[in-house]
């Protein structure tokens, strides 16, 4: 019965303070919201796995080999490898080769990740195609009929979802293909893959880069797994390494990874916990916001609980009638918070879905269990921190005390202290958290800002890569790279084609020999066709080649980094862990705009035809007017044409690219504005309600000074200063931490970020936050020295 009179009591409380009931519920939704739209998004990202036959066993191998170019494992490699001893112990494993391929149908062409797979491919998947059938063991035999199987993206964007698909012809580079199934709509597996094809015993060649998949048999196996596949690729090339890279220190490691960890670098669990720091933030500062106006409102009632307690109500009850109270608020908060974030949940799939079109199938956001689950925990911290503890500390009085205190004496001196205590950390949380988004907002709004979007359109980075690189001698390579180059540049389709190299290992010297470290160098290899606009100097020409002494083009700031000057054609470039010791300095290139506002990018460039083409690999720039598809329809005419078989491995469109990170940094943006607005309008409600308490605990006063002359802005003054200290204690205690993190982030960083954009940021935000509080001060007292001294005196 007592339970019952609580929840009508405290009911009706909430109704006559109606407004303040729903301030509550708007804090207690919004932080949730924002918090659980958070975690689903990155637990999504970082740990979500597929739907498909218990992915969270499966495991693909990753080869870190710091001794030679081979960073995989190869089709030769297949027979060694499944004779191992702790192979035979796998109960399922597979091998694909992921590869790019040109897709043409009657109407329309289109370029698609895809992959090769053995005859164990979907018994391990556990699933067929949704129409049609899986391969069957005479689709790998190399006589057999060309067949594919398809995803459900190929089927709606070349055939628009027909019925009749099965058995339709599919151009795959040139070649027709019978379509026999189509995958399930979201199964992409193992990450992008598109198309799948059979793997015949003439597609693969010995050198070509395999991925291996396994399913764990126990936890316990990975490591010792992990171990015997190391020593297993370290004599699988041995043979062909160099004496001294045999007895370098830099070995050769095989790691064991999930799908998901693959596509994340292994950097899920860092990303997922820097996410939670955020939220735990955001739902900290929203619990002491409501904690401190819960505490405000539960010590307005504290003499009617100590009259309950002296007709006889037990401590327990007092405590009872303050937590039904914060019961129901978190009730029907939680309710509100599940469809808000479904909502929320439900826009941010579609948004990211509109712009990227090439993400991992296992993103696809929904509200999930786990979000559910998550969300009865952080409600179980708010009612822990913001109701519980407000309740059990409001309860703890001595009757005559407050009975004797009325409104303004020692006990509600006490309540204020802790109420401004719990502001400075709120505040101090909030001014960093906003300090933080501002500055990489900021950030990333110069380097989107500082890219021209008409310098990059029609601008496509392309890899190839060489089928028999082992068969052909290293001029060899070079005459068909150039060949290569040269018939893209003759083409009419394609205005400019150039090659480069990024991949170049090395450090830049100062000419007494210490490291250059100040900021990061973009070292690459560029072709005679190299067309950089140059200060002085030249660029390189065909006699830059393997029998020329190394020559080298620096772009202005590098030079003037180094040597402090731009006249330094002739002068010897010294490097670190190079191919040469030193190269010369044949040309000076103009400046080029890095990613943040008046910072110049360091940038060094070498001959291609004097540094050795990484593996087998062909990097090409494209500078073309015509759309994507008839840029790569005519590229693979051209790669048809040359002596040597290559394959499209990597295709970079530039300005889709930039569109891609603009729309991204926007993004980004708008949920630091969202998220950093909630968590500062949370502080301006806090200072705001503060305020009003003060004030209402301190109108007798203000009437007193009124009535023997005090001046209004003396007034205004005087208790914008009795609050503000403790608020600008939060402030400078932030600020203390943000620049501390500034200049290690600087450090870091390399000067790629000046420290000075990232101060910049910090104290433009720590001036807006300063002035709202001074505001949110400013509002509560202006309206009660309106009143005349008269009416103030009666209130009390």
């Amino acid at each position: 019965m007592g339970l019952v009179l609580d929840f009508r009591y405290a009911l009706r409380n909430m109704i006559k303070s109606l407004r303040f009931s729903l301030l509550i519920i708007f804090i207690m939704v919004g932080s949730l919201t924002i918090s659980l739209a958070g975690f689903n998004f990155v637990h999504t990202i970082a740990f979500s796995h597929s739907e498909f036959n218990n992915n969270d066993d499966i495991r693909i191998l990753k080869v870190t080999n710091r001794l030679s170019d081979k960073r995989a494992f190869t089709y030769e490699m297949l027979n060694s490898f499944s004779e191992l001893e702790a192979v035979n112990q796998l109960d399922e494993w597979i091998s694909i080769k992921r590869s790019q391929f040109w897709l043409s149908s009657i109407k329309r062409s289109n370029h698609y990740r895809g992959a090769y797979v053995d005859s164990a491919f979907f018994r391990f998947l556990g699933q067929a195609p949704e129409l049609g059938r899986p391969f069957s063991n005479s689709d790998f035999d190399s006589n057999a009929p060309n067949v594919v199987i398809i995803s459900h993206v190929v089927w709606q964007e070349l055939y628009q979802g027909r019925e009749d698909i099965l058995g339709q012809a599919l151009q795959i580079e040139g070649k027709p293909h019978t379509i026999v199934g189509v995958m399930a709509k979201r199964n992409h597996f193992p990450i992008f893959s598109k198309v799948w094809l059979p793997t015949k015993k003439n597609i693969l060649k010995p050198n070509d880069a395999i991925d291996i998949l396994y399913k764990l048999p126990n936890r316990n196996f990975e490591q010792a797994f992990e171990t015997q596949l190391s020593q297993f690729f370290y004599h699988s090339i041995k043979d062909s390494l160099s004496e001294s890279s045999k007895q370098s220190s830099k070995n050769v490691y095989v790691e064991s990874l999930t799908i998901v960890e693959l596509n994340t670098d292994g950097e899920a669990v860092f990303v997922f916990s820097l996410f939670v720091f955020g939220i735990v933030l955001v739902l900290f500062i929203a619990g002491v916001n409501i904690g401190n106006l819960l505490f405000a409102k539960i010590m307005e009632k504290q003499k009617e609980s100590a009259i309950r307690a002296a007709l006889g109500a037990t401590k327990k009850r007092v405590i009872q009638q303050h937590i039904i109270e914060g019961l129901i608020y978190c009730s029907i908060s939680w309710v509100f918070t599940l469809l808000c974030t479904s909502v929320a949940i439900h826009i941010l799939n579609f948004h990211m879905n509109m712009m990227f079109k090439k993400m991992p199938y296992w993103w696809y956001w929904q509200l999930n269990t786990p979000t559910v689950l998550v969300s009865l925990l952080l409600l179980l911290i708010i009612f822990s921190f913001s109701v519980l503890l407000p309740a059990y500390k409001s309860a703890n009085f001595n009757i005559n005390n407050v009975l004797r205190d009325g409104t303004r004496g020692a006990i509600g001196k006490e309540t204020m202290l802790m109420s401004r205590r719990l502001l400075c950390i709120q505040v101090s949380l909030v001014s960093f958290l906003l300090m933080i988004a501002s500055t990489v907002g900021y950030v990333m709004y110069s380097i989107a800002n500082n890219i021209d979007e008409e310098r990059v359109k029609g601008v496509y980075s392309i890899s190839l890569e060489l089928e028999e690189a082992d068969k052909i001698s290293r001029n060899g390579q070079l005459t068909l790279i150039n060949t290569l180059a040269t018939k893209l540049n003759t083409s009419k389709m394609i205005n400019e084609a150039a090659l480069y190299e990024q991949r170049i290992s090395g450090e830049v010297l100062y000419p007494s020999g210490e490291v250059f470290n100040e900021k990061f160098v973009e070292i690459s290899a560029e072709s005679q066709l190299f067309s950089r606009t140059l200060k002085q100097g030249r660029n390189f020409n065909e006699n830059d080649n393997g029998e020329a002494k190394p020559v080298a083009i620096i772009s202005e700031s590098l030079a003037i980094a180094l040597f402090s000057s731009t006249d330094v054609l002739g002068q010897q470039l010294r490097l670190k862990n190079g191919k040469w010791p030193t190269v010369e300095i044949i040309g000076i290139a103009y400046d080029e705009i890095s990613g943040v506002v008046d910072d110049s990018r360091h940038e060094l460039y070498l001959s291609l035809r004097q540094v050795l083409p990484v593996g087998n690999t062909i990097n090409l720039r494209l500078l073309t007017r015509a759309s994507s598809d008839e840029t790569l329809e005519e590229l693979y005419r051209i790669t048809m044409q040359l002596s040597q078989p290559v394959n499209l491995t990597y295709v970079l469109d530039h300005h889709y690219n930039h569109l891609s990170m603009i729309n991204s940094i926007q993004a980004m943006i708008s949920v630091f504005f969202i998220v950093g607005g909630f968590a500062l309008s949370l502080s301006l409600i806090g200072i705001y309600a503060m305020g009003i308490s003060n004030i209402n605990k301190s109108r007798y006063e203000i009437g007193i000074r009124r009535a023997i002359g005090a001046k209004d802005q003396e007034i205004l003054m005087l208790f914008i200063r009795k609050n503000i200290k403790h608020i600008l204690n939060g402030i400078f205690i932030s600020l203390i931490i943000f620049a501390i993190l500034c200049y290690l982030a600087a450090d870091v960083l390399r000067g790629n970020v000046p420290l000075l954009i990232m101060l910049q940021a910090g104290f433009f935000t720590v001036f807006v936050i300063f002035i709202s509080v001074c505001f949110a001060l400013y509002v509560p007292v202006k309206r009660v020295v309106k009143q005349q001294p008269s009416a103030s005196l009666k209130m009390d």
